[in-house]
């Protein structure tokens, strides 16, 4: 991992991803982690967390905040938060680090402080690290798309809700059941489905956008996933479906080891305005074609009109959309790896549903 200081920090807990993707301990208390250039690692957790980190992290050198005398340090300052700041200084300076390089989120306290001391670098090497996942990573990602395949079916199948409510509900439950947790899951329609994210609320008309994202409960990695409920006939919103159904199609088949990222979206882009499907005054194909996952809904790289390389190992998503206020929304969506000859479909599913 290239950074540009001595040490590379991150103060942070499981629920940061760079935190978790860096260390694999899962904790809701804040920990310090730091990397040097010739590669040491140190993990500092608090003295409770001590013994499960030194079972479940992937960091070898782990230490507790009690026995670097952060204790004292509260007792010197009278103010947690400085006693904090301290204890990362005293670390660093240990280490002998003359610069440190630090991610835009870190707490402004912790930085100002920092920066006294420090040449100071804002950077995070971690996300382009990310942006390529290792073959167990995809095999995580496959896991959990496998079960979001699995509870969408499920809902298939059982399909007699008569609010957006009873959708949302019923497929969140569901998916905790068979071990994952899923938050916010849009069920959305009528009208209400011409805002991409609208989560969906009232009764469940012509058709639904149901839009399922779900994190494994043991590995924390995520899959996403959309379709469109047909319920009963509605030409217009059929056609537009039509239209993004043959649009991702197309993206799919052209992602590659190499293609970049602006050739996709425009693609989709060309194949929407092929049906007059205009895109103006915050209607039509108003967001990305897609964007990575992992650990994170949403990661490197973006699938739009940046000149981003996709690269083989790359998980990303691929969702045209189409969106009018007098008619509704429609998207389709699936989680793919990209490979060296295409890619790969993880959340493999038909698209045309209706109930």
């Amino acid at each position: 991992m290239q950074f540009a200081s001595d040490c590379f920090l991150i103060v942070g807990d499981a629920r940061n991803a760079d935190f978790y993707y860096l260390t694999k301990f899962r904790t809701t208390n804040p920990c310090i982690y730091l990397i040097c250039k010739d590669g040491t690692e140190l993990l500092v957790v608090p003295s409770m967390e001590l013994r499960r980190a030194e079972r479940e992290s992937k960091v070898k050198e782990i230490a507790c905040y009690e026995e670097l005398g952060y204790k004292e340090l509260i007792e010197k300052t009278k103010d947690r938060r400085l006693a904090f700041s301290e204890l990362i200084i005293q670390i660093l300076k240990e280490c002998r680090a003359r610069s440190v390089s630090i991610p835009h989120e870190t707490p402004a306290f912790l930085a100002f402080k920092l920066k006294e001391e420090f040449d100071l670098n804002f950077e995070n090497p971690v996300k382009a690290r990310r942006v390529v996942k290792s073959a167990q990573e995809i095999e995580n990602i496959k896991e959990v798309a496998r079960i979001t395949v699995e509870a969408f079916d499920w809902l298939m199948r059982n399909f007699n809700f008569k609010r957006c409510e009873e959708v949302r509900n019923a497929i969140e439950l569901k998916l905790y059941e068979i071990g994952c947790i899923a938050e916010n899951t849009i069920a959305s329609s009528g009208k209400l489905s011409a805002d991409p994210h609208a989560l969906g609320s009232g009764d469940v008309e012509d058709h639904v956008v149901l839009d399922v994202f779900p994190r494994s409960r043991e590995t924390l990695y995520y899959a996403d996933f959309t379709r469109v409920l047909l319920l009963n006939k509605n030409e217009k919103i059929e056609e537009m479906y039509r239209a993004v159904v043959e649009a991702q199609e197309k993206a799919i088949s052209i992602i590659k080891d190499g293609i970049l990222a602006n050739e996709v979206h425009a693609e989709v882009k060309s194949i929407l305005e092929g049906y007059g499907f205009k895109s103006k005054n915050s209607e039509g194909f108003i967001h990305s074609t897609g964007h990575g996952i992992g650990l994170e809904i949403h990661e490197e790289p973006r699938i739009s009109d940046e000149k981003v390389e996709l690269k083989a190992g790359m998980v990303i998503t691929v969702e045209p959309g189409l969106y009018y206020k007098d008619v509704g929304g429609v998207r389709v969506e699936d989680t793919v790896v990209v490979t060296k000859s295409g890619c790969e479909v993880l959340t493999n599913y038909k698209k045309w549903i209706k109930v």
